[in-house]
């Protein structure tokens, strides 16, 4: 049996044991082969983080750039490229674009092909499923290089080769259902993109008669135990006081950590009346109004003191405060981040959870499912009942609450 090589080591942070002097440069390190060489060869990546003077910024500074180049990494992308000719590489990270030109050998490549289509696409569809497009094809492009088809044209894509590949990621990718079923759905549409090509007529679109899965790998946020929310508020209540409103914001009021949350502005929130209106070019759907539980608009009014801020504001100003410029969008999350790494609290922890976590807690405290789908603005309620069923299973207070200690007698 072929001995398996290492291709990649993941990148890791050296902080210089916590130090933050002018003297120490903290980096992210990492190792990829090199196809020329065969030998592991290093990289460091120093910029983003030292601009950074106080150890909490620069932590998650750290962390950020850790998490892309890991991202960056795992997609298939790789520091060692032929320079000989010829297109712009959709398949790259678009901030790496804005900067260099990919150079590809030839024009008949999977990665041609797919640039193509994704630039077809493109005025078509939201920009988050041309992220999805984009990730799925690259990954299949990576995997196709990694065979050695680094220059080969298209068509030796057959049904065979697109075989070997969904039993990859069935079996050692280890994909759920849905990211299967995404993937055959994406690259059948690509390669039916290609067909259409003037000199592609003849080509067989080799998504077919492809192996499925019924695995269910379930990554979403989950609602955080109430032992742990006590553990979260302590903390962030007092150290980041924009954070914890941020929080609130989801648990009371069901908002989406995104555009719903990032750009909320003053004059979005009803202080008498206790509402916020959802307007549509903010929200996930279309326009709605959500309540304000009592206990959070007296947060609002008398701790926060949102209603003395002028109303064009975005609640979630620079600086911790309400202003004229909106927060980075992954910003709030990455705080989030940090402080669920400092309590070394579960990773199936997001900032999404928060959402889900006020559900419960509603759903815990038999507040009727009708007003539930309203404020989660769901469209039906079936919906919130799935929605509930999926986050919160059967209720069972008494199995929780009154099951005998082990080793005891009734």
């Amino acid at each position: 049996m072929m001995e398996k090589k290492e291709i990649i080591k993941l990148p890791q942070i050296f902080d210089c044991g916590g130090r933050i002097s002018e003297k120490d440069d903290w980096f992210i390190e990492f190792y990829v082969r090199n196809p020329r060489t065969d030998r592991m060869q290093r990289f460091k990546k120093y910029k983003g983080i030292n601009k950074f003077h106080t150890l909490k910024e620069r932590r998650i500074a750290a962390e950020k750039m850790k998490q892309y180049w890991t991202d960056k990494l795992r997609s298939g992308w790789t520091p060692f490229s032929d320079t000989s000719v010829i297109y712009d590489d959709n398949l790259e990270y678009q901030t790496s674009i804005k900067k260099y030109r990919s150079i590809k050998a030839t024009n008949g490549t999977i990665r041609f092909y797919s640039s193509k289509y994704l630039d077809f696409i493109k005025s078509q569809v939201e920009s988050s499923t041309i992220g999805t497009y984009r990730s799925k094809l690259r990954m299949f492009a990576a995997w196709m290089e990694s065979k050695g088809y680094h220059e080969a044209d298209i068509s030796i894509v057959t049904q065979p080769v697109m075989m070997q590949f969904f039993n990859h990621i069935i079996h050692e990718c280890k994909l759920s259902k849905t990211s299967v079923h995404q993937y055959k759905h994406i690259l059948a549409r690509m390669f039916k993109y290609v067909q259409k090509q003037k000199d592609r007529k003849h080509f067989i679109n080799p998504c077919y008669d492809l192996p499925s899965t019924k695995r269910v790998n379930d990554h979403t946020p989950q609602p955080i135990h109430e032992m742990d929310i006590v553990d979260f508020k302590d903390v962030i209540k007092e150290k980041d006081p924009q954070l914890w409103l941020a929080i609130q914001f989801q648990y009371y009021c069901a908002l989406r950590p995104g555009k719903e949350l990032r750009l909320l502005k003053i004059n979005e929130i009803d202080f008498g009346r206790g509402k916020i209106r959802v307007i549509p070019e903010d929200a996930k759907k279309t326009d709605r109004y959500v309540d304000i539980p009592d206990v959070f608009l007296y947060e609002l009014r008398k701790n926060y003191k949102l209603h003395e801020y002028p109303r064009n504001y975005y609640v979630f100003g620079k600086n911790g405060k309400p202003g004229l410029k909106y927060l980075g969008k992954n910003n709030l999350r990455f705080r989030f981040v940090a402080f669920r790494e400092k309590l070394d609290m579960p990773k199936m922890y997001k900032f999404y959870s928060w959402k889900h976590t006020g559900g419960i807690a509603a759903d815990n405290a038999n507040i009727p499912r009708e007003e539930l789908q309203n404020q989660f603005g769901h469209s039906s309620m079936l919906i919130t009942e799935n929605y509930l069923k999926n986050k919160n299973g059967h209720k069972t207070p008494n199995i929780k609450k009154r099951f005998p200690e082990i080793g005891t007698t009734s």
